[in-house]
């Protein structure tokens, strides 16, 4: 009796995180409880009780995908914050208005979305605006050290290998990186957290105006990045890790 009163518990902690991530497995619905909630629960158990109510994500090995040999080429790891940010754009649609456009800047070391621009067009101008705001959210003193190089990746889009954003990326000495078309990795980074937003955000949701989806996205992106832990930061949220990285890196 007692193991089914602390199970009900359990699950009744459980139900409401999975409502808000309904794509999060039992690992990130521990992690989220033990780290988050500083609630001491057994990961085994936490994949029982979700298994025994049907709230387990099923692998849909349909979206595997496919890779060459050439896709197995290394691609740049960061080890430190402000190294490489990666950009890329997604479209959503608005049933009462038309298509939406989101472009996001991710930091690939933190994890930290540090800029984005939600617009009705997809125009340089608005990449611009994502690209600027990541600056001045990352360095809002000014690029003023060029001891440590900053590379911006990003696909072979009109917008990015425009005149006006390349001039951009070179007056403040941020040195553009391309992926290949025959590389699907090397942004994958950034493909990885549009997929987390699409998933997490996008696809739970109707939205009815722009206004309204411009709203929300910025106390999501507030959201992942003070309280979204992630495995590959030993569970720290994107803004715990650079700051605590930025502590060390301090105090060295």
């Amino acid at each position: 009796m007692k193991r089914q009163h602390e199970d009900k518990q359990i699950l009744l902690q459980v139900e409401p995180i999975k409502s808000d991530h309904p794509f999060w497995g039992y690992r990130r619905i521990w992690a989220y409880m033990k780290y988050r909630l500083n609630q001491n629960v057994n990961k085994k158990r936490i994949y029982r009780i979700m298994k025994e109510h049907n709230l387990l994500v099923m692998p849909n090995l349909r979206l595997k995908a496919k890779r060459d040999n050439q896709s197995t080429r290394s691609k740049p790891r960061a080890d430190r914050p402000n190294q490489f940010w990666g950009t890329d754009m997604t479209k959503i649609l608005i049933a009462s208005f038309g298509w939406l456009y989101l472009v996001i800047i991710l930091d690939w070391f933190t994890k930290k979305i540090v800029g984005y621009s939600v617009s009705s067009h997809s125009r340089t101008e608005d990449w611009l605006e994502a690209f600027n705001n990541a600056c001045n959210s990352q360095f809002p003193n000014g690029i003023l050290s060029k001891e440590k190089d900053l590379y911006l990746v990003s696909d072979n889009g009109s917008q990015p290998t425009s005149h006006k954003y390349m001039q951009a990326c070179s007056v403040l000495e941020i040195k553009q990186i391309f992926a290949s078309y025959n590389n699907p990795k090397g942004n994958a980074d950034t493909e990885r957290v549009m997929r987390t937003i699409k998933e997490d955000f996008i696809w739970v949701r109707e939205f009815s105006s722009p206004i309204e989806f411009t709203e929300a996205f910025k106390k999501w992106v507030e959201d992942y990045n003070t309280d979204y832990p992630h495995s590959s930061l030993n569970y720290l949220t994107p803004c715990q890790f650079e700051k605590e990285h930025l502590l060390v890196a301090t105090n060295i």
